[in-house]
């Protein structure tokens, strides 16, 4: 029994540019680099922050990261999606 088929066409397709999950897996990769980077070199500055809520401190820290991730993850996606959306219209 087939669960799962996969079905590749070879032509253009005529509907909207549609990308593939390599680049959404590849971008949340980046994004989760660049978010442990980015919380890395401000967590003093962070931690000074959150120390304000003490009993909430290492939350606030965690959605702090998690956040930066979604938003850079978010932001190197549709950056991307948009300039393949201009090389494929200038190319036309």
């Amino acid at each position: 029994m087939n669960v799962f088929v996969a079905r590749a066409e070879e032509g253009t397709s005529t509907g909207p540019h549609t990308p593939g999950a390599r680049s959404h897996y590849a971008f949340g990769a980046v994004g989760l680099g660049i978010a442990v980077l980015s919380v890395f070199l401000t967590y003093s500055v962070l931690v000074g922050i959150a120390s304000l809520l003490p009993l909430l401190s290492t939350t606030v820290v965690t959605f702090v990261g998690i956040v930066t991730w979604v938003v850079v993850w978010i932001t190197l996606d549709v950056a991307h999606d948009r300039y393949t959306r201009r090389r494929r219209a200038a190319a036309k």
